[in-house]
């Protein structure tokens, strides 16, 4: 039987101390129970094979059910663990991370499928940012048995196999697991339905990311959103709150403001208010989680695909919607109001005919 010197009780205020303990355990190999918002998890480094190993034995679980890697920051999975995650993947990431939602995928070398979570828990959070090794945390439990979520179960339960309890106080616990949902298939097959629904996972699935691309993000790329949003959900009502619609600048610098010539043509021709437009950079991000990005120019297209090679598809020039074919859409900045009119024209045209293509 477990000694109580083996558990930990969190306090109401830092607990920074049994964090860089814990932290300090993991780093030696040792197995942890952690608690998460759902239910208690056994905790240990996943690149060493002898203590995955030995978690397996404890659990008395299959070796060919992968443990699942825990995160503190959605972005790590996706840069660092999984392949280009398709723009669904992206979304379900931001609805529901940190959180219930174990999302399992390729590897980045598309060697192996994963499973990953970003739990949404203080203390776990602060443990998981502290490492500098992958984790795994599969529920508390015996498997195919009911998943705990006392302290004393778990002491029960596991005695000395494992080497410390962390016990969380304040309650926290939803008793509910993580879903799971693999996107290996097409469009997505749920493994386990759990704290998110289907239906919440449907709806998501059912959102669409639209994004225009130019430089700087601050005359073309912001007309063509604001000109296509405004007539996108003029004419087909039903699209408002299934379709995002942003703007991007290859070059951009993060908070700049729109042209003045730019707020202006979109007062005086369409009535939209733009003077509190702020600019922004195209990460990496925006490129996955997009379904279309339209950019100005065929330079920057090519320049995207590049970046990010899972683009391909779905980055089009707006100048090839124009009645008269193809066409870069030229860059006005440092031109005359004469030549940020053409633009706009240009621009407006294009928008008329993307939304019918659409």
């Amino acid at each position: 039987m477990t000694s109580l010197s083996k558990r930990i009780k969190l306090s109401d205020g830092s607990n920074s101390e049994t964090a860089k303990k814990v932290v300090e355990l993991l780093r030696n190999g040792k197995i942890v129970a952690l608690p998460t918002e759902t239910v208690y998890g056994l905790a240990c480094r996943a690149d060493d094979e002898r203590i995955v190993k030995k978690l397996y034995d404890i659990k008395k679980r299959d070796l060919a059910k992968p443990f699942t890697y825990v995160l503190d920051n959605p972005r790590k999975a996706i840069n660092n663990y999984f392949a280009p995650l398709l723009p669904f993947g992206c979304r379900l990431v931001e609805k529901f991370w940190p959180g219930a939602l174990t999302i399992v995928y390729n590897d980045k070398y598309y060697e192996n499928k994963i499973g990953v979570r970003v739990p949404d828990n203080k203390f776990l959070q602060e443990v998981l940012s502290s490492v500098d090794f992958p984790v795994v945390l599969p529920s508390a439990n015996l498997s195919g048995q009911k998943e705990i979520v006392s302290a004393d179960l778990l002491q029960q339960e596991f005695g000395d196999k494992i080497d410390l309890i962390v016990e969380n106080t304040d309650g926290g616990f939803t008793n509910i697991v993580s879903t799971v949902i693999d996107l290996t298939y097409y469009p997505f097959k749920i493994l386990r339905e759990a704290a998110i629904d289907q239906k919440q996972i449907i709806e998501t699935f059912a959102c669409k990311r639209i994004i225009f691309v130019c430089e700087g993000n601050t005359c073309r790329s912001p007309i063509a959103q604001m000109l296509f949003k405004k007539r996108l959900f003029s004419e087909k009502p039903y699209y408002a709150g299934r379709i995002e619609i942003f703007s991007r600048g290859i070059s951009a610098f993060d908070g700049s403001a729109a042209s003045r010539e730019t707020v202006d043509l979109l007062a005086q021709h369409d009535n939209i208010v733009a003077y509190d437009f702020v600019s922004s950079r195209l990460q990496r991000y925006d490129i996955l989680s997009a379904d279309y990005i339209f950019v100005m120019q065929q330079s920057q297209q090519e320049y995207i695909i590049s970046e990010e090679p899972a683009a391909e598809g779905k980055v089009f020039c707006l100048g090839q919607f124009l009645y008269d074919g193809y066409q870069d859409i030229p860059d006005p900045m440092g031109h005359g109001i004469d030549e940020y009119q053409d633009v706009y024209s240009l621009i407006k045209e294009s928008v008329k005919e993307l939304i019918d293509w659409f």
